[in-house]
């Protein structure tokens, strides 16, 4: 996907909750977009404030950047962390995988764990920290497992016409994962995109046969 295009960097529940980071962005010269997303299928049928999103976009190429900004804000923050907080109680390996996977954690959690680290003289060389960012996006990159019953389902719905099919393939077909550095990647494996794919094509033509048949049987 083009650089050039944005993609979605954080969600928040609101646009009051994003103002920190937009500010952050703003400050630094940062081009962003906002946008409010909310779930395609409401289980309620009814406007649901709890299914929308304030979205903040940035370009795939700004990522980096706005993590280390973020960082730098929380590091600023660090001498008002009360004595109580939590990670004050975790171990060097549990600071470690806070270090390794920054994406689950906020930046200020990710700023008191390299800062208490440091004072344990435990802190991890600029190399092993970007070796172990690079296994997590191994790890979140790994495709789903083998997607048999679904691909099953497709094929017998496509047989007898069935809209739903279609969705199923395109799901299995086209649906992605982005990953914390903006980079997309496929949700699921070669043979299933694969499969998803027929299903698509077989899920038209039986569709399309069964209007056809229910067309000449009523005549």
């Amino acid at each position: 996907m083009p650089d050039h295009e944005f993609q979605t960097y954080q969600r928040f529940p609101n646009a009051t909750v994003a103002q920190p980071l937009l500010h952050l962005l703003h400050e630094h010269g940062l081009e962003y977009d906002t946008r409010l997303d909310q779930l395609p299928i409401d289980a309620s049928f009814a406007f649901n404030e709890t299914s929308r999103y304030f979205l903040v976009q940035l370009r795939p190429a700004d990522f980096e950047r706005a993590h280390a900004l973020e960082l730098a804000a929380a590091e600023a923050q660090l001498a008002d962390v009360p004595a109580d907080y939590y990670l004050f109680s975790f171990s060097n390996e549990e600071l470690l995988d806070v270090l390794g996977k920054p994406d689950e954690w906020n930046s200020l959690d990710v700023a008191l764990a390299q800062r208490l680290l440091r004072e344990r003289g435990a802190a991890p060389s600029s190399e092993q920290l970007a070796q172990l960012r690079h296994q997590r996006l191994q790890e979140l990159a790994r495709p789903e497992p083998r997607q048999s019953r679904w691909v099953m389902a497709g094929y017998v719905l496509a047989v007898f016409g069935g809209v739903l099919s279609f969705f199923i393939g395109w799901h299995l077909y086209s649906h992605y994962r982005q990953l914390p550095n903006g980079e997309r990647v496929p949700a699921f494996q070669v043979p299933d995109r694969a499969h998803g794919q027929r299903i698509m094509v077989l899920g038209v033509i039986g569709f399309l046969a069964l209007l056809a048949w229910r067309f000449y049987a009523s005549r």
